[in-house]
């Protein structure tokens, strides 16, 4: 486990202190932190979850990769647009703003989406969040995707194949999957654009 020096070193890259770190989780002193830096203790698993989303990461990362020998100075990220989790939304590649991300990724091939909709709510990807998306134009079966479709509408849905069909599955109930034949993908020009890496939860 690697939680305490990936902690040190995250706050040092995102310039947060200990004391700030405390006061967004709700905690009176920095000793809290402290503690969890030195060792003496380790948070609850929803806590490490709430420093997973605070620092971008996955939970797993978080506590098990070392990233302290991994870690740059933080590198801004375009957030290019809207996508819709819903119907769809027009977006155009206008920068709109910048996140920031620590690592060591290429990070021209990587840009952020703001979200819009319901519809992947099941996977707690909602209304105000920023996905962050890796250039591609191919996903494995049943991975999360942000979809080009016809008139330069953009949607993020988890992608199935089956024989000659794309199938865009939403993760709300409320919602149909959407489903392309082989020569609706040709004639709408619908393609794949990018891939879902992680969500940047927004309170």
């Amino acid at each position: 486990m690697y939680f305490r020096e990936n902690l040190r070193a995250l706050r040092r890259i995102y310039k947060t202190s200990q004391d700030e770190l405390a006061k967004f989780l709700g905690y009176k002193s920095f000793t809290t932190i402290q503690k969890w830096e030195d060792g003496t203790s380790i948070p609850p698993m929803p806590v490490i979850q709430k420093l997973a989303n605070f620092f971008e990461l996955p939970i797993e990362d978080m506590i098990n990769k070392n990233l302290s020998r991994d870690i740059v100075e933080l590198q801004p990220v375009p957030v290019l647009g809207t996508v819709k989790t819903g119907l769809g939304l027009f977006a155009e590649e206008n920068i709109s703003g910048y996140e920031y991300v620590a690592g060591n990724d290429e990070l021209r091939e990587y840009f952020y989406l703001n979200v819009v909709g319901d519809s992947m709510k099941n996977v707690r990807i909602m209304e105000g969040d920023c996905v962050y998306i890796r250039r591609q134009d191919s996903v494995e079966n049943g991975e999360i995707a942000v979809v080009l479709l016809e008139n330069n509408e953009v949607t993020l849905k988890r992608v199935f194949f089956k024989k000659d069909e794309m199938i865009l599955q939403p993760e709300n109930d409320d919602y149909k999957p959407m489903v392309f034949s082989k020569e609706e993908i040709e004639e709408k020009g619908i393609k794949i654009i990018g891939k879902l890496i992680h969500n940047k939860i927004k309170y």
